[in-house]
């Protein structure tokens, strides 16, 4: 998927009334709490490294005593990477990186509408280190824990031929095969021990097929009368090309 156009994020993800909610959190297990309401992050792997992302980006803003409108963006800004991060299992590192600085500036930049100034130069660098600190120096972690498992199953079905069967359903024949197959004693004389091959592999009675053999007689004596026409008609045309005689015998016919 082509990367999202970086764009203003303030109050996007995290409300006003979420801030205030946010702010009136006495611990760390109630915040946890509340973000997994407000994102519907599931008791899982991937909700509980999503909740870590979460806290350690309202803890930051909190140690750089940002306001509630900071925060938020700051907060938005660190959930819209992870998002371009995701977006595709493919390597988007540089990709990722550049939406990550061009949304940056977005919101260093007093241009309106298309861009405020939301922090300082100051903030703006302390925000690139965290975030190139915490999580792009962990890129690779967070790609292959949200990355989706892709399994393919190939099924190929031929005209005139039963379908194959799935990998789940094959029988080992070659273990049934060695089970069936008793033991040959090596001590024995090379005689029992031909005898003893013979008996595990006993010959099955060839069947002629009657409609097979009569179609083959068929196309021999056609391909015969076809040859013996074709002479007869090669014969005919060197008559007829020396004029209805054929060339004396001792004779040596005239090259034209």
């Amino acid at each position: 998927p082509t990367v999202p156009k970086p764009s203003l994020c303030v109050w996007s993800d995290l409300s006003v009334h979420n801030m205030d909610e946010l702010a009136k959190c006495s611990s760390t297990t109630e915040t946890r709490k509340l973000l997994a309401n407000i994102f519907n992050l599931g008791n899982n792997a991937r909700g509980n490294i999503l909740l870590d992302l979460y806290m350690n980006s309202l803890k930051f803003a909190k140690t750089q005593n940002f306001s509630k409108e900071q925060s938020s963006a700051y907060f938005s800004i660190v959930k819209k990477t992870h998002e371009v991060c995701v977006s595709t299992p493919f390597g988007n590192l540089e990709s990722c990186f550049a939406f990550f600085r061009e949304l940056v500036l977005t919101h260093g930049v007093h241009r309106p509408p298309w861009s405020l100034e939301i922090f300082n130069t100051a903030q703006i660098s302390a925000v690139t280190s965290q975030i190139v600190d915490t999580y792009f120096r962990h890129f690779k972690m967070y790609k292959y824990t949200f990355t989706p498992k892709v399994r393919l199953d190939l099924t190929l079905q031929y005209e005139g031929l039963p379908p194959t069967p799935p990998p789940e359903e094959e029988t080992p024949i070659q273990a049934d095969l060695e089970e069936q197959t008793p033991e040959i004693d090596v001590s024995a004389s090379p005689e029992a021990a031909q005898g003893a091959k013979e008996e595990i592999l006993p010959e099955e009675p060839v069947k002629k097929d009657e409609n097979l053999s009569e179609l083959l007689k068929q196309m021999h004596a056609t391909v015969e009368r076809q040859l013996e026409d074709t002479d007869k008609a090669i014969n005919e045309k060197i008559q007829s090309l020396e004029g209805g005689h054929g060339t004396p015998k001792g004779r040596k016919s005239k090259s034209p």
